[in-house]
C-alpha cells in the first residue's frame, strides 16, 4: 500500500514528494486548543460502553445520553440519521429489535457523524480559510477534524487493517490515512491549496475505503451466522455503509441502493457476498469513470490544470479502493499493472498531456472493467461483458461520414444493463434501463426520454440499419443517456457506469 500511495502522489510535481517518516505517524501533533472534540469523542466511547459484553444495557439511558451529547448535532449534519438511530432505539426499548443491533446503530451511526463532522471541518471550514489565505483559521479547523479522526476513526481503520492482515490482500489504512494527515498539516503550514486539495481526496477515499472493507466483512459472514448474530451484523453493515451511500450513489445509484437494500432488509439469507461486490465493483468504476471524463472532457480542455489535477488524484484514490476487489478476482499483479497506468494518467494530467492522459485512462480501465464494465474493440464481433467474452452477430464499426462509432443495438443495450426493444411499424427502438425509456426513430436525430423529446440531446449520428436487418446506434451518444462513462484509445472501447 504504500508503494501504491507513493505511485498516486509522486506523479505530480505540483505537490513534491511524500516524507518517508509520515507513512509510519500513528499520532499526530496539533496546535489548536481541541479539548471540545476530545470531550465529544469521550462521551462517544462512554455511550458505546453502555452496552456491556455480558447482560442487558439500560437502553432508556443510551437514548438519554444520545439526546443529551449527540441529537442536535447529529440533527445538524444529516436528519436522516437521527431517524435511523432514534428508530432503532425506540424497537429496541420496545423489544422489537435487539440489544445488539441497537448498539450498532449506536456505534456505527455515530461513526457516520463523526465522518460528516470531519468532512465538514476539513472540506468547507478549513479549505475555504486556506484559499482566503488564513492559515490560523484553516488550521484550527483542520486539527479539531484531527482530533475526531484520531480518537474515533483510527481504530476502526486499525481494525480493518486487521481483520485483511493474515489474508492473500492485506491494507494498510492507517498508514495511508496518517499520510494523509500529515500532508493536510503540511499543505496549510505552506498555504498551499492545490496540495491541501490532493491530500484531501487521499484523506476521504481513504476512509470511503475503510466504510467500503467494513462492509464487505459482513457482506461475508452475516449470511452464515446464527440468526441473533447475522440480524446484528445486518445493522452493523447497514450503518457502515451509510456513510459511503451518497458518496457510491455518484458512481451507480442502482448499485448503490442495492447493497443499501441488502443490509437494510433484514433478510440475511438475501444477502450475497458475490453480489455486494459486484454492485461495489460498478459503483467504484463508475466514480473513477466520472473522474476520468471530468479531467479529459472538460478540465484539461478548458484549461482547469488544477481542478484536473485534483480530480485524477480523486479518481485514482477509488482505484486504490477497490483493491481488495482487484486483488481478490484479478490478482496483485492486475492492480499493480492498473496503479502503474494510474501514475502515468497523473503525470499526463500535470504535463497537460490530454492523450497521453486517455491512453493511461482507458488502459487502467480495461483492467477494472473485467470487474464491471465493456471493452469492445471496433470492427470486431466479440466484446467483453464483466470479464466475459461475448460473440456478436455484428460487428461495431466507425460511419466514415461521421466519424461516429456505431454499435449493435440489441446487445450493447443488453451489455450496458438495459433492455431493447425495435417496433418494426413505427420504425423506433426503444431502450429501458433503471426507470429510463429512451425512444430513437430510424433515420432522425430526436432523442425521446420517457415519451418526450428533449431538444438538447439529438444525435450527431441518427441510429441506422443494415443490409442484414441490424440496427446499429451511436455508442458514445447512447450510453451517455443513460449516465455511463465511455473512452477510446487505439481502436478500443471501454464503457463504465
Amino acid at each position: 500500500m504504500k508503494k501504491s500511495i507513493a505511485l498516486l502522489l509522486s506523479a505530480s510535481l505540483a505537490f513534491g514528494s511524500v516524507p518517508a517518516a509520515f507513512a509510519a505517524q500513528t499520532s499526530f501533533a496539533v496546535t489548536t486548543d481541541v479539548s471540545a472534540q476530545t470531550s465529544l469523542a469521550d462521551k462517544y466511547k462512554a455511550i458505546v460502553a453502555l452496552f456491556p459484553a455480558e447482560g442487558e444495557p439500560d437502553l432508556a439511558e443510551v437514548k438519554a445520553q444520545y439526546e443529551a451529547n449527540f441529537q442536535a448535532d447529529v440533527k445538524v449534519l444529516n436528519a436522516e440519521l437521527d431517524t435511523l438511530i432514534t428508530q432503532t432505539l425506540d424497537l429496541a426499548i420496545e423489544g422489537k429489535l435487539s440489544a445488539g443491533q441497537a448498539k450498532q446503530a449506536v456505534d456505527k451511526g455515530l461513526q457516520w457523524y463523526f465522518y460528516l463532522a470531519i468532512t465538514d471541518l476539513t472540506r468547507y471550514q478549513a479549505l475555504p480559510a486556506l484559499e482566503k489565505g488564513d492559515k490560523a483559521a484553516a488550521t484550527a479547523a483542520l486539527d479539531k477534524a484531527i482530533e475526531l479522526y484520531a480518537n474515533v476513526l483510527e481504530p476502526t481503520a486499525v481494525k480493518r487493517d486487521n481483520y485483511y492482515l493474515e489474508t492473500s490482500t492485506p491494507v494498510e489504512m492507517k498508514d495511508t490515512l496518517a499520510t494523509a494527515v500529515k500532508g493536510l498539516q503540511q499543505a496549510v503550514k505552506d498555504g498551499n491549496v492545490l496540495n491541501y486539495k490532493i491530500y484531501r481526496q487521499m484523506f476521504d477515499k481513504s476512509l470511503i475505503k475503510v466504510f467500503h472493507l467494513a462492509t464487505l466483512k459482513y457482506a461475508k459472514t452475516a449470511p452464515t451466522a446464527e440468526p441473533a448474530k447475522a440480524q446484528v451484523e445486518m445493522t452493523e453493515g447497514f450503518f457502515f455503509f451509510l456513510p459511503i451511500y451518497g458518496s457510491l450513489s455518484g458512481g451507480s445509484k442502482a448499485d448503490a441502493d442495492a447493497i443499501r437494500s441488502a443490509f437494510g432488509g433484514g433478510d440475511p439469507s438475501k444477502l450475497s457476498e458475490a453480489a455486494i461486490k459486484q454492485h461495489y465493483a460498478a459503483a467504484l468504476n463508475g466514480k473513477i469513470g466520472g473522474y476520468a471524463t471530468r479531467v479529459l472532457t472538460d478540465e484539461l480542455p478548458g484549461g482547469k490544470h488544477e481542478a484536473a489535477i485534483e480530480h485524477a488524484v480523486e479518481g485514482n484514490m477509488f482505484l486504490v479502493a477497490e483493491e481488495v476487489l482487484i486483488k481478490e478476482k484479478l490478482g496483485a499483479e492486475a492492480y499493480a499493472e492498473a496503479l502503474a497506468h494510474a501514475e502515468q494518467y497523473l503525470q499526463a494530467v500535470r504535463n497537460k498531456n490530454a492523450a497521453a492522459a486517455n491512453e493511461h485512462v482507458v488502459a487502467y480501465l480495461k483492467i477494472v472493467a473485467k470487474l464491471d464494465g465493456v471493452v469492445l474493440k471496433i470492427g470486431e464481433a466479440q466484446l467483453t461483458v464483466d470479464g466475459a467474452v461475448k460473440t456478436v452477430d455484428a460487428a461495431s464499426y466507425v460511419n466514415p461520414q461521421t466519424n461516429r462509432t456505431l454499435v449493435p443495438t440489441r446487445f450493447i443495450a443488453e451489455a450496458i444493463g438495459a433492455s431493447v426493444d425495435f417496433n418494426d411499424a413505427t420504425q423506433v427502438v426503444t431502450i429501458v434501463k433503471g426507470g429510463q425509456t429512451i425512444e430513437l426513430k430510424l433515420g432522425s436525430a430526436d432523442v425521446s426520454v420517457n415519451g418526450e423529446v428533449v431538444a438538447d440531446k439529438k444525435l450527431d449520428q441518427t441510429v441506422v440499419v443494415s443490409e442484414a436487418g441490424r440496427s446499429f446506434i451511436p455508442l458514445r451518444a447512447v450510453a451517455e443517456l443513460f449516465g455511463s462513462n465511455v473512452f477510446y484509445s487505439n481502436g478500443e472501447v471501454v464503457i463504465t457506469e
